[in-house]
């Protein structure tokens, strides 16, 4: 679904993509950049690509403002924090290849939500798809019911829907790379602490699931327990809602894979 939008809403975002042999899904991403209409954003680029011809190709022939950097590939949180410190925006923004925005309208939606209230963070919707292409249909969720448990519940936001002012991802010394999947969920929680988000009453990203946090469920659930215990004081009711929710994903996620195995 086309949604119009008739106004621009300058905005001073970066949108920071990683990418590591990925050139397909690295062109989507493109693309869907390509196709908004907010008229000006900085775009940070953070390659680890064996072959560094690839990207700096597909880049040459675009109009956008881009700033590209070439890693040596230490992970995802390390490169995602290097997008972040090339950045010049007010907002930061996380699009990794492969991710696209849900229409050409996206961030002048964003930006004109952005423009009307101050907030140190916001997030919308995303759409869920699995790797044969079919949509997952997400339950509907509350945030603040979530985050009065602590996120245990396994709902929070995605990344790909998240906006957080620079100077307070910076205060938080960005992503924890102590984490090899969570340190995004690390961060939202951390920011939940701060003040609560601005909620996009709309979808900003489309995701295909298959990441290292889909398929390393066990490890997936022991970081987001580290996290958790790391960020929000636990009481009794707190060590109790940990240990039932935390079971409860866990003997999930457990029924998935092997539901999957067997097919």
């Amino acid at each position: 679904m086309q949604l119009n939008d008739s106004t621009d809403y300058p905005l001073e975002l970066s949108v920071i993509t990683v990418v590591m042999n990925d050139p397909e899904g690295f062109s989507e991403t493109l693309k869907s950049l390509e196709d908004q209409t907010l008229p000006e954003f900085n775009w940070v680029v953070v390659d680890s690509s064996t072959d560094q011809t690839r990207i700096p190709t597909l880049l040459s022939q675009s109009k956008l403002s881009i700033d590209y950097v070439w890693v040596e590939p230490e992970g995802i949180y390390p490169a995602m924090n290097e997008g972040a410190t090339h950045s010049k925006g007010k907002y930061l923004y996380f699009l990794n290849a492969g991710d696209t925005l849900f229409d050409a309208g996206t961030l002048n939606r964003v930006a004109k939500s952005l423009s009307e209230k101050s907030t140190t963070w916001a997030f919308g919707g995303v759409n869920f798809w699995d790797q044969n292409g079919q949509q997952l249909k997400e339950p509907p969720w509350d945030y603040s019911l979530e985050h009065r448990h602590r996120f245990t519940r396994g709902r929070f936001p995605a990344h790909q829907s998240v906006f957080v002012r620079s100077d307070i991802f910076e205060v938080l010394s960005g992503l924890d790379t102590s984490f090899t999947i969570a340190a995004d969920y690390h961060m939202i929680c951390r920011l939940s602490q701060i003040q609560d988000p601005l909620k996009l009453g709309f979808v900003i990203a489309n995701f295909t699931q298959g990441g290292a946090s889909t398929v390393s469920w066990r490890l997936a659930q022991t970081e987001f327990r580290r996290v958790r215990k790391s960020v929000f004081p636990l009481n009794v009711i707190g060590r109790l809602e940990e240990l039932f929710f935390g079971t409860k994903a866990y003997l999930s996620h457990l029924v998935a894979n092997r539901r999957s195995k067997s097919q």
